[in-house]
């Protein structure tokens, strides 16, 4: 076996010096260029979690009844309460590699060649990291072939493990069926425990732009009962989005005017809706028709035939990211059957709900302008 060469050694440990610096900035890169995970960040709701075979969320699903008015020597209720238990997320993972041929090290053998090098390939990979992590997030997966309307979304399988699944999309968590017979959101089963279905409006008769704001109040109004505050993030399809651009009155206040929201969500193509941002995503699923983009199902002219906006609450969401498995880098080393040197970028986490009933979505919006 040849013995590899000094300079290939010193190449190697070049290329895995420098990716490691490089860490901080593809995990803030790769977390900000993504609008609900740069959301859920600026609001606190990102968390590390040391390992364990599971994430395990808190939440409350009913009151604690002592809560009373008393006088003087009153009798104070001390009766024991039940209502808080939790809900268990399974780790999801994600990678991408980034590899670099002999042949590629030679063609650039000086320092400086190298690091360019590096540097092309790692934003290759980050953004392709940042596209897949998007269309989990937003997308998810609907069986093709699904039948009747507003069929069940997974997460997405792995391309090469098709048993390996990732983060909860929101089209799973917020169910255009909030009934819906599963036990992969939480381990906890709406169909049997109606605290955990989350809000659901058809908006299939709306047909102007009043009935279209009207309706989508309504929903954010539903949303807002309770404790623990009304929607602060509404994400939707670029049609969704753009009606309700048309729905706007000349008069009235509808750009954000908050630095941190605007810089996180990208200026004036968040608009404000009472007290949340409207954006819009160009892979946001038809769950009415069961119309996903990605896989390109349930498409007319290779667009969704319906759309759809979900309400989104940051106090009943959080992002949980395995301590040490955070858009984390692998060193570059060289594979047995191949004259190349590879190394990832991993990460490991969940997307997990503590309130389904405060999150919400508004589905089978029509896909035409609303003439009046």
């Amino acid at each position: 076996m040849a013995v590899p060469s000094t300079l290939s050694d010193a190449y190697g440990a070049l290329l895995t010096t420098t990716l490691r610096a490089v860490e901080p900035m593809l995990r803030d890169n790769i977390t900000r260029s993504n609008k609900i995970l740069g959301w859920l960040d600026s609001k606190g709701r990102m968390r590390s979690q040391d390992g364990g075979e599971r994430v395990r969320v808190p939440l409350m699903y009913a009151l604690n009844n002592t809560a009373d008015v008393y006088s003087g020597y009153g009798l104070l209720d001390t009766t024991p309460q039940d209502g808080i238990t939790s809900a268990f997320y399974t780790w999801s993972q994600i990678s991408g590699s980034i590899t670099i041929s002999r042949l590629e090290e030679r063609q650039n053998s000086g320092k400086a060649q190298a690091l360019n090098l590096l540097q092309a390939k790692t934003t290759q990979t980050m953004n392709s990291v940042k596209q897949l992590l998007n269309n989990c997030i937003v997308a998810g997966r609907i069986t093709s072939g699904a039948s009747g309307a507003a069929g069940q979304f997974d997460a997405r399988v792995g391309r090469m493990d098709s048993g390996a699944k990732a983060v909860l999309p929101l089209s799973a968590l917020i169910d255009a069926t909030p009934s819906r017979s599963r036990t992969d959101i939480g381990n906890i089963n709406p169909n049997t425990y109606s605290f955990w279905q989350n809000q659901a409006t058809n908006l299939s008769t709306v047909t102007t732009y009043a009935g279209y704001k009207f309706n989508l109040t309504h929903l954010y109004n539903n949303c807002s009962r309770g404790v623990m505050g009304p929607p602060d993030l509404l994400v939707g399809s670029q049609v969704a989005w753009e009606q309700y651009w048309g729905a706007l009155n000349v008069n009235e206040r509808y750009y954000l005017t908050d630095k941190t929201t605007v810089d996180i969500l990208g200026g004036s193509s968040a608009l404000a809706f009472r007290d949340a941002a409207f954006i819009w995503d160009e892979v946001c699923p038809d769950p009415g028709t069961n119309g996903e983009i990605n896989d390109a199902i349930g498409l007319s002219a290779g667009d969704i035939q319906k759309d759809t906006v979900y309400f989104l609450n940051s106090e009943c969401m959080e992002w949980v990211y395995d301590a040490e498995t955070n858009f984390i880098t692998t060193p570059m080393v060289r594979p047995e059957n191949q004259d190349a040197r590879t190394g990832q970028i991993l990460w490991m986490g969940v997307i997990g709900v503590n309130n389904r009933r405060k999150l919400g979505v508004g589905y089978n919006i029509q896909h035409t302008p609303f003439t009046s």
